[in-house]
């Protein structure tokens, strides 16, 4: 702009002040123009101020950011599903890779040529990888530690020393999970989501049901001694809850053994089907996998255990309160499995346990979650305790749980405000799998034997009392009626 363009004359500005006083509504007294001489043209008429076509309006007022608690509100039914043992980048890390996937530059995936030393020295690549039922790698709390070595992240083939110690180097993409990708593609995953402990299963199963396992760093139970957990907050809340268990039983009647079973109500997933479809499901659920079978635990083939969760999914997904559902899905730690992100410290009551567990994959799902969204809040299990306490006003349990972060980053304020919260997508991808592979592949070995002694001896009571391949094909015959699985038959 020129000086001419910008330079304001006494005139421009008399004007100008009398066009805002006048429309004030307001008087004042203003120098009369300066006479033109004898013969002057009379002075140009001043431009006519802009006007509105007829139908614009203002652009309405910026709207305030929802709170937590708003964006959550809407929310009555929260369920999560843990699975077991599998990594972040092991599972979802082949996202960035994805050409087909639109948060490929944002996930922090996979660049596909990262490297862990082997115990000779010799770099070994990730890779994509064909088994689905590879050997168990070694996740206890010394072997966690190895792999991380004080943020390198480099000793994850050292620790599965053998003839498939590549393994812990092999990822999965779309072609072989493409449930999951489908999850990705549709709603939110959650690329910040780690263990809640650098250690083993039971541990950071502790972490989810009390956001602390008091210091046990092993797969062992609370005989005595146990901490308050979610289930005796919300039952101090007066809200319903249960714990449904595809397996014989639940681990929380393992892990909590001294405490009162009334606490924590547990039912076979056949009540969750049911509950599903009928609409009646309580306000907070935890449902686990089969122990034997469906839980993604290696050997356990990878394919059952998507089956698993496609049943789960689809029975909220075509139940009468999907619109008031949020489906949380995570895993209980890595596995042993490479991942290439160093974990974070948390807070924590004890100074050992505030350096947390690899990534692990984790998906929040519902009506209003934000469509194809990469979540970066940091997240942990605690975080369910967290979430329960936006949504349901739960009392803390510890200072993890103060400290952890909730899922509302994942909600669609939009979809919060219009109060049109979306449909199940169309689309989702049947898992196909052969009756073998269903019924005895990988079938047989328990992923977590304390638990199955404790059922053995009495300790742990059932929750089903058929056997492993009755329950299963039960299983696996209401997930095909869902239309979540497709069996074939050679």
């Amino acid at each position: 702009m020129s000086d001419r363009d910008t330079k304001l004359t006494r005139r421009n500005a008399l004007i100008a002040a009398s066009v805002g006083i006048a429309g004030c509504g307001t008087t004042a007294e203003i120098d009369p123009p300066a006479e033109a001489p004898p013969g002057a043209a009379p002075p140009a008429a001043a431009p006519p101020a802009a006007v509105a076509p007829p139908g614009d309006a203002p652009p309405p007022a910026e709207e305030p950011p929802l709170s937590a608690r708003e964006l959550l509100a809407g929310i009555d039914h929260i369920v999560v599903l843990m699975m077991e043992n599998r990594s972040f980048d092991h599972f979802l890390g082949a996202l960035a890779l994805d050409a087909g996937y639109a948060g490929k530059a944002t996930v922090e995936g996979l660049a596909g040529t990262e490297t862990n030393p082997a115990p000779d020295g010799s770099p070994v690549q990730v890779f994509k990888m064909s088994n689905f039922t590879p050997e168990d790698p070694p996740h206890g709390w010394e072997a966690c530690h190895a792999q991380y070595n004080a943020g390198q992240n480099d000793g994850f083939v050292k620790a599965h020393v053998g003839a498939s110690q590549d393994e812990v180097m092999g990822y999965h993409d779309r072609s072989q999970i493409p449930l999951y990708y489908w999850f990705a593609d549709n709603f939110a995953i959650c690329d910040s989501w780690f263990a809640s402990v650098l250690g083993p299963t039971w541990p950071n199963r502790f972490y989810l049901h009390a956001t602390t396992s008091k210091g046990k760093t092993s797969n062992s139970p609370f005989l005595t001694g146990a901490p308050d957990t979610i289930w005796d907050r919300l039952k101090d809340k007066k809200l319903t809850f249960k714990n449904y268990a595809a397996g014989a039983t639940t681990w929380y009647v393992g892990g909590f053994v001294g405490k009162l079973l009334s606490l924590n109500p547990s039912a076979g997933i056949g009540e969750f089907f049911t509950a599903a479809k009928n609409g009646t499901l309580p306000s907070f659920s935890i449902i686990d996998p089969d122990y034997m079978a469906s839980d993604d635990h290696p050997s356990h083939n990878i394919q059952r255990g998507q089956a698993f969760v496609a049943s789960v999914y689809k029975a909220l997904a075509d139940g009468p309160a999907w619109n008031k559902t949020l489906f949380i899905i995570t895993y209980d730690e890595h596995g042993g499995f490479f991942d290439h992100v160093a974990p974070p410290v948390a807070v924590d009551d004890l100074a050992d346990f505030q350096r947390q567990g690899f990534r692990v994959p984790a998906f929040v799902i519902g009506p209003t979650v934000k469509k194809g969204y990469v979540c970066k809040t940091q997240l942990e299990h605690s975080s369910v305790a967290a979430t329960l306490k936006t949504r349901f006003d739960i009392k803390s349990l510890s200072k993890r749980m103060d400290a952890a972060s909730d899922v509302s980053d994942c909600i669609d304020p939009a979809k919060v405000r219009s109060k049109s919260p979306s449909p199940p997508p169309p689309g989702m991808p049947k898992v196909v799998m052969t009756m073998e592979t269903a019924l005895y592949d990988g079938v047989g070995q328990h992923s977590q034997p304390v638990l199955e002694k404790m059922v053995a001896d009495g300790v742990a009571p059932k929750v089903d009392h058929r056997s492993d391949q009755e329950r299963i094909a039960a299983w696996l015959e209401h997930a095909e009626r869902l239309g979540a699985v497709r069996i074939v038959h050679p």
